[in-house]
């Protein structure tokens, strides 16, 4: 039974701000990164196919554009502010609840949670009720993912992070393989209603038994001892922090509120007054999202003049993902409508699993790289194959040539994978606080979930109904690379990481 090691109360105040970790076996590491690949094998399984087949069956090909972004947008939204919150409590939860540790139980509840809203997904019959389902699966796996990736910053020495970043990427697209699988496996728009409510139930229910057995294993193998960040800090509701803080909060939280109900008005009235430059409901939605991000940041401490390192690393994973939710997120359409693909979700299962098998390639290898030869430079290498692939989807639609791209997309995407975990843990804020400022830098992941599909859905639309489905797609990847170069280049700021 793997267990967390008992820091030494004099390892606070020292005047270094790294703490002394000792080094894991590789069973310890796997105990507590298993439940990585579950979420891995959760998500690319409902982004990649469940999800877009879904929501083309329900809404047809005219609409799926927009439909999809109205199912993800309030789930991406939701994670925002879950994944932080659910961060700042764990590492804030005392008494009984902490007997059994300030990570696990989070862990328990929100899988459990999560369990129950993915048959409510699986039920659902029409685009509101999936989205409602989705919104509730987005609450509680954050409410499960934030304080799953503080035990990693709890425990792992310095010189293991790009070893365990390694190992967590390597879960991750193992994940990705599994679920894009099972779920091109039983899925098909193509099929009858009848067959494919079959398969869909078939699919939600193997991700809930994946979910549930590897989050038994973490919970149940990593035991959670007292160490500094728990023991100097009173219990949440009596502590100084908590009461000093509270009304900034509240004050914080009222005059986002007010910004953003300033901001509409404004949008309102210009709408009132010059209808021929109308701002549009999704650029309105972006705009108001953006405010309550930026609150939501605030809200948990965020300061970018304080920690520029962090805020660096922020912006560099934002607009990375922003790149690679661009290409995901409609890559099964892209499939239907651009390449003519006879079986679109079975052909967007091979391109994720010859992705996977070449991120395979790259992920241990550049997260044992980065111990050695730096972040940085495998962030650059991630950025640059990310890009090559953006190109070629817009030059070539060819089926083989897609299918090819896909290997070089691979390696980027697991270098990147590999080592932005380890990124991240160089430059945490507070060795207080991990769960919290873990969850802030989710926002990062959580963001472009949202900006993605309100771009990307009118877009699609739009080009489909003029008859020009394949300039949309044009369109979308040639922002994918523009985003993928912004995050590749910021990263040379992070001046706390020298390479």
């Amino acid at each position: 039974m793997a267990t967390l090691e008992h820091e030494s109360a004099g390892s606070l105040a020292a005047p270094s701000p790294a703490i002394q970790r000792p080094r894991l076996r590789w069973t310890r590491i796997l105990s507590i990164s298993i439940f990585w690949l579950a979420l891995s094998f959760h998500w690319a399984a409902l982004g990649i196919i469940i999800l877009p087949s879904q929501v083309f069956k329900i809404a047809g090909n005219a609409d799926k554009g927009v439909a999809l972004a109205f199912v993800l947008v309030p789930g991406a939204f939701v994670s925002l502010f879950a994944n932080p919150l659910f961060g700042m409590l764990s590492d804030r939860t005392h008494g009984r609840l902490a007997a059994w540790g300030r990570r696990r139980p989070y862990i328990l509840i929100g899988t459990l949670v999560n369990i129950a809203a993915l048959v409510w997904m699986a039920a659902a019959r029409d685009i509101l009720s999936l989205a409602i389902a989705y919104v509730l699966v987005q609450f509680s796996s954050n409410a499960a993912q934030a304080p799953f990736h503080a035990l990693l910053p709890d425990i792992v020495p310095e010189e293991q992070r790009g070893l365990v970043s390694g190992v967590m990427g390597l879960l991750a697209i193992t994940g990705t393989i599994a679920g894009v699988i099972v779920a091109g496996l039983f899925i098909a728009a193509s099929q009858p209603l009848p067959a494919y409510i079959q398969g869909l139930w078939l699919t939600y229910a193997i991700i809930i038994a994946v979910l549930l057995a590897l989050m038994l294993i973490t919970i149940v193998s990593v035991r959670e001892k007292k160490y500094p960040a728990a023991q100097d800090a009173a219990p949440f509701a009596q502590n100084p922090w908590f009461k000093r803080i509270r009304p900034y909060q509240l004050r914080n939280v009222f005059g986002t509120l007010m910004v953003a109900g300033a901001a509409w008005g404004i949008v309102q009235l210009w709408n009132g007054q010059l209808p021929g430059l109308h701002i549009s409901a999704d650029v309105q939605q972006v705009m108001l999202e953006l405010i309550a991000t930026v609150g939501l940041l605030r809200l948990f401490d965020f300061n970018p003049r304080r920690d520029p390192d962090f805020a660096w690393v922020l912006l560099t994973r934002l607009v990375m993902m922003l790149g690679i939710y661009t290409i995901q997120t409609y890559l099964l359409f892209y499939m239907r409508d651009a390449v003519g693909a006879p079986h679109p979700e079975q052909q967007t299962t091979n391109f994720t699993i010859i992705v996977a098998l070449t991120s395979l390639i790259s992920a241990f290898v550049v997260g044992w790289l980065s111990d050695r030869y730096g972040r940085k430079r495998m962030v650059y290498l991630a950025g640059g194959f990310m890009a090559l692939v953006g190109l070629i989807f817009i030059l070539s639609h060819s089926l083989p040539i897609v299918l090819a791209a896909g290997a070089i997309f691979g390696l980027g995407y697991g270098a990147y994978q590999s080592v932005d975990w380890a990124l991240v843990a160089d430059v945490l804020p507070s060795h207080k606080n991990y769960a919290r400022d873990m969850g802030v830098w989710n926002i990062s992941l959580s963001l472009p979930g949202v900006v993605a599909p309100v771009i990307g859905g009118p877009i699609i639309d739009s080009f489909v109904r003029s008859g020009h489905p394949i300039v949309g797609y044009q369109v979308l990847f040639a922002m994918a690379i523009v985003y993928c170069l912004i995050g590749t280049v910021a990263v040379r700021y992070v001046r706390g990481v020298k390479k």
